[in-house]
């Protein structure tokens, strides 16, 4: 008995060591995702701001507060469907889901050299259930490309050819113009990496790389730059920057304390506001009647919003407040994770419905019929619990396998991944809002990458043993 337990384990240890079969592997994979479409109701998953993409991408006109890109895709995906008959929004979806995957698997080929099929498999499950990450990926947001440039960015640190180096290059820009946020956090991400390059000497990394990294995060920025200045003839990432970081100021507290500063000697109209002002930086920008309304609003705030940003980093105490400010938002930031975020119900009187009606007739009767986003039937609360409860129980034990067993590869992505995440926090924490479904863009790399660590570390025991074994018999 005790043989054929042996003999039998052998066999199974063998058979997970075997090489991998790719078209298996893909084809097992999307087994994977079947699942929740049966949660969503086979339907995808839509925010409020998804409206706003679907009208820009018919429009294609450069909105003032968000990058142009992601309805660009959206766009070129329609016109691209539209040669075999009428586009599906789920459709659009799956292109870029089959983007983020092979991305993620090319990474799990050249950094998990000795990976197979159980490895890849088994990873890519994990991931999908204890990360928020499926959710990303039948989502009418541009999220999914935050997760999905830190991975394009490690395959073109690696990049040895011209040709590949071109590929991943192109392909992380593509993944950064896709929302602003994501250029600024690759920007800082970018640039800490190129300082640190010396240290980050595993697996092949080129040194050359880190600086055409940061490069390529410039080329990012301009790109947006560029979509500005054609539009609105102003060299900004948004011409409504000032706005949203006027938001954020109100919502931190250093807009109260300028307020209280220098009503007395530079009186404008959000003095009167200035014992009133909202708790949330979106209430601040969206209320129809509030302190945003009556100092200028969209069209006339420019100046007066520009002058007050300028004097909240010039001035040394209202530079300090700016800096705990950062520091506090980023750290409640970084905490947060979880799926559903402004996915409540869809007005069916709204942009989204409207432009669903007409263009993509098909998914706005399932919105209606069968979404169960729509019937508010997906209980994201209790998937964020559980997303919440082994995010730290996940990161916590990669943690302690890096600092036992340093082993450089496992250190080296988990130091990157962590790094990436609080650029993140930072970026959207300090400079946006301080929100789940902005900070699980980022954190969702890091989880990841501590699944994948205890994925590789039971691996090499595993294959330790077949070894043990084979030079037993």
């Amino acid at each position: 008995m005790k043989k054929f337990i042996i003999n039998t384990w052998n066999k199974i240890i063998y058979k997970v060591s075997q090489p991998n079969d790719n078209f298996i592997t893909h084809i097992l994979v999307a087994l994977i995702l079947i699942p929740l479409l049966v949660l969503t109701g086979g339907s995808a998953l839509y925010t409020p701001d998804s409206g706003a993409y679907l009208l820009n991408a018919r429009e294609l006109n450069v909105p003032g507060d968000r990058s142009i890109f992601y309805s660009v895709f959206i766009h070129v995906a329609s016109k691209f469907l539209e040669l075999f008959h009428q586009p599906h929004i789920i459709e659009i979806l799956l292109i870029q889901s089959l983007v983020a995957y092979l991305i993620i698997y090319g990474f799990l080929e050249k950094f998990f050299q000795n990976a197979n099929r159980w490895f890849v498999l088994l990873a890519f499950s994990l991931i999908c259930l204890f990360t928020p990450l499926p959710w990303l990926f039948i989502q009418l947001m541009p999220d999914l490309y935050t997760s999905i440039a830190f991975f394009t960015a490690l395959l073109f640190l690696r990049s040895k050819g011209i040709a590949s180096t071109i590929f991943f290059g192109l392909i992380l820009i593509f993944c950064l113009v896709m929302h602003t946020s994501n250029v600024l956090l690759f920007f800082l991400f970018s640039g800490g990496t190129f300082v640190l390059r010396k240290k980050i000497a595993v697996f092949e990394f080129i040194e050359k790389r880190f600086l055409q990294l940061f490069v390529a995060s410039i080329v990012a920025i301009l790109c947006i730059v560029a979509t500005n200045v054609y539009t609105y003839k102003k060299y900004s990432l948004g011409s409504a920057s000032h706005i949203f970081l006027m938001g954020k100021l109100s919502e931190n507290g250093v807009l109260k304390q300028y307020l209280d500063k220098y009503c007395k000697s530079e009186p404008s109209a959000l003095c009167a506001y200035k014992d009133k002002l909202p708790e949330h930086g979106w209430d601040f920008v969206w209320e129809s009647d509030g302190a945003f309304a009556h100092s200028g609003g969209w069209n006339h705030s420019d100046t007066l919003y520009k002058n007050i940003i300028a004097k909240t980093i010039t001035d040394p105490e209202l530079l300090s407040a700016n800096i705990v400010a950062a520091i506090k938002a980023t750290a409640n930031q970084f905490v947060l994770t979880g799926a559903g975020d402004g996915m409540g119900k869809v007005d069916t009187m709204g942009t989204l419905a409207v432009e669903m009606k007409q263009y993509y007739p098909h998914d706005y009767r399932r919105l209606v019929t069968v979404s169960k986003q729509q019937k508010e039937e997906i209980d994201f609360s209790t998937y964020n619990k559980w997303y919440e409860i082994l995010q730290w129980l996940i990161l916590f034990s990669a943690l302690i396998i890096v600092v036992k067993l340093k082993n450089k590869l496992h250190s080296t992505l988990y130091v990157l991944s962590f790094y990436y995440a609080l650029c993140n926090a930072f970026v959207t924490g300090a400079l946006v809002n301080v929100l789940a479904r902005l900070n699980t863009k980022g954190i969702i790399v890091f989880v990841s990458i501590g699944i994948l660590i205890i994925v590789d570390t039971v691996r090499i025991a595993l294959e330790k043993r077949v070894k043990k074994n084979e030079h037993t018999l």
